[in-house]
């Protein structure tokens, strides 16, 4: 077949898929299933015919006219999905709560290591004056020295503070995630060091007298960090541990498997920390009562909690975090969109 008889007899083609795929995804909701399915064959066939256009016919007019129509196609079909909002919200939705409560375990270790390190380390530097007096980091132990003088904010500024801490938690977040690779020791350490320096500075400002002053300074934006701190610490201790208990797997395929669902928990804390930034910013330096700031804190880490763990239907089955490849074909490999 010459390249006019070639034009003449797939053309008709050509113009039927870039016309339907002309307004992109949201066109294509409209069709109907069968539609749907037929522009996929078109969309195949339109490729198979760029290939054969650039390996036989060798007309650039031609080719770069089929590389075009094969590129609407190509984003028409495929590229709606992952730029969907209500994908994104289903996929935030159930199928998070449900990844995050298979780490719940996990999570719940990553919590008490924190506040079981921040517990004893708060009793022991208030208690302690040698501790005070040569163990305690530069910070905190500014803090403790001019607490005894007749300034009232102890030289450490409430937002400088606030700042460095909640730099802190979101640094200890993402490396305790990575760290959860190395057997899960990672993630407990990480989160053994934030609950040694909250508890380091808690203490500190206890011994001086100003545990008033440290506490409502850290609880409104500080419940929701911590929160979402172990949050991502269970999630690497998620990884770490199919590594040690792989079950019937090899470590390879139990590591794969477990830190699809980790990944997954831990880009979720991400609005949490945006969330407990904002309160750090307006609530906490607005001047409002201590009381109703850390009442604040506690309800939003609480709702945040629930978000996350409690599921909003009983006995709902929920689809897997990847949808089989039966219901969501891909496109042929070596596509020939540019």
């Amino acid at each position: 077949m010459d390249i006019d008889s070639f034009i003449q007899h797939y053309r008709p083609e050509w113009d039927r898929l870039e016309q339907a795929c002309a307004r992109g995804g949201r066109g294509l909701a409209k069709r109907t299933g069968p539609e749907i399915d037929d522009l996929v064959r078109l969309y195949l066939r339109a490729s198979a015919h760029l290939a054969e256009v650039r390996t036989r016919y060798r007309d650039p007019r031609l080719e770069a006219y089929l590389n075009r129509v094969v590129g609407i196609a190509h984003s028409a079909l495929y590229g709606s999905r992952a730029r969907s909002w209500r994908q994104v919200i289903k996929l935030f939705g159930p199928r998070y709560r449900l990844a995050a409560r298979r780490t719940l375990p996990f999570i719940l270790v990553a919590a008490a290591v924190m506040v079981v390190v921040s517990g004893v380390v708060e009793v022991w530097v208030a208690g302690s004056r040698e501790v005070q007096a040569g163990l305690l980091p530069p910070l905190a132990r500014d803090a403790v020295q001019r607490a005894g003088g007749h300034r009232p904010d102890l030289g450490v500024a409430p937002a400088g503070l606030s700042t460095f801490i909640f730099i802190n938690n979101v640094r200890v977040a993402l490396l305790s995630f990575v760290a959860g690779l190395a057997l899960g020791i990672g993630s407990i350490y990480f989160v053994a060091q934030n609950g040694l320096l909250l508890g380091t500075l808690a203490g500190a400002y206890q011994a001086a007298g100003k545990a008033g002053v440290f506490w409502p300074l850290i609880l409104p934006h500080g419940l929701l960090e911590l929160t979402a701190i172990c949050i991502a610490s269970g999630a690497g201790l998620r990884m770490g541990w199919s590594l040690i208990e792989p079950g019937d797997r090899t470590r390879g395929q139990s590591l794969v498997a477990e830190a699809r669902d980790a990944v997954f928990v831990m880009v979720g804390v991400i609005p949490a920390f945006g969330v407990a930034a904002l309160i750090e910013g307006f609530v906490t330096p607005s001047g409002i009562s201590h009381a109703l700031s850390i009442t604040l804190g506690v309800v939003v880490a609480a709702a945040y909690a629930v978000v996350v763990f409690v599921p909003l239907q009983r006995r709902t089955r929920l689809a897997p975090l990847v949808a089989p490849s039966e219901r969501d074909p891909s496109p042929p490999t070596g596509s020939p969109v540019t």
